[in-house]
């Protein structure tokens, strides 16, 4: 069904309750529903580049935005955090940064910063052949050798090179890393990484992540906390 009511739509998109019943439902893809925008949608609510969603459509069916170095004609296609728009005939360029009111919105970048990606290792499976894949959370996988399954720890963040997926950076999850809240009320929240308080059971759930920026201490878990750099954030986040 290529449409939602917008009652039914995630809480955070950026479209009138009250203006029309429907809105577009996203395409399965990389994001679930509940995490993702519909490329059309940014498009034409988030960024003005299109005042209807038919220019939208057009936009997008003529090969012009790029979702992660990669052409999508999709005008359903799921679009959620950290993931790279890229518009170059227009010079625009954009990350979806987490955001405290609107969950992800698109912050502008320059065309330097929009060649790579950060993203997170959500779990790692051995497969056939000697090999370690690398789940990541937007959908993708990458294969590692298996003897370097320690340099790749899980819920570290990878800096990578977009579309061709190379590894460039390892960010793990630790103390003295630049952190950024990535849900929840503090969603959007940034700064250095103090102390992590590991739980015995259901680690990720409930162990607490501290988070510490000009003198305020903000605390989450660890599913809600992203490595975005070392002493400084990868993306410019003022």
């Amino acid at each position: 069904m290529p449409h939602i009511t917008r009652f039914e739509a995630p809480w955070f998109l950026k479209i009138s309750k009250k203006e029309y019943k429907w809105t577009v439902r996203v395409n399965p893809g990389p994001h679930p529903l509940s995490k993702s925008i519909p490329l059309s949608l940014i498009l034409r609510d988030y960024l003005k580049v299109a005042a209807t969603l038919s220019e939208a459509k057009k936009v997008i069916s003529e090969g012009k935005v790029y979702v992660d170095g990669i052409v999508r004609k999709d005008y359903r296609f799921p679009v959620g955090l950290m993931d790279i728009i890229s518009i170059p005939s227009a010079g625009l360029y954009y990350v979806m940064f987490p955001d405290k009111s609107r969950y992800i919105s698109p912050k502008q970048i320059s065309e330097s910063e929009a060649k790579y990606k950060l993203v997170r290792i959500m779990n790692k499976t051995m497969i056939k052949g000697g090999k370690l894949q690398l789940n990541l959370e937007d959908g993708r996988n990458i294969l590692v050798n298996k003897e370097d399954s320690s340099k790749y720890p899980t819920l570290s963040t990878l800096k990578i090179e977009i579309p061709s997926q190379n590894i460039i950076s390892v960010y793990p999850l630790v103390e003295n890393m630049y952190g950024i809240i990535i849900g929840g009320k503090n969603t959007g929240l940034h700064g250095k990484i103090v102390k992590i308080q590991r739980a015995q059971y259901k680690a990720r759930k409930y162990s607490i992540v501290t988070i510490k920026k000009d003198n305020e201490s903000y605390e989450t878990n660890l599913l809600n906390t992203m490595v975005i750099g070392e002493q400084n954030p990868e993306i410019k986040v003022e």
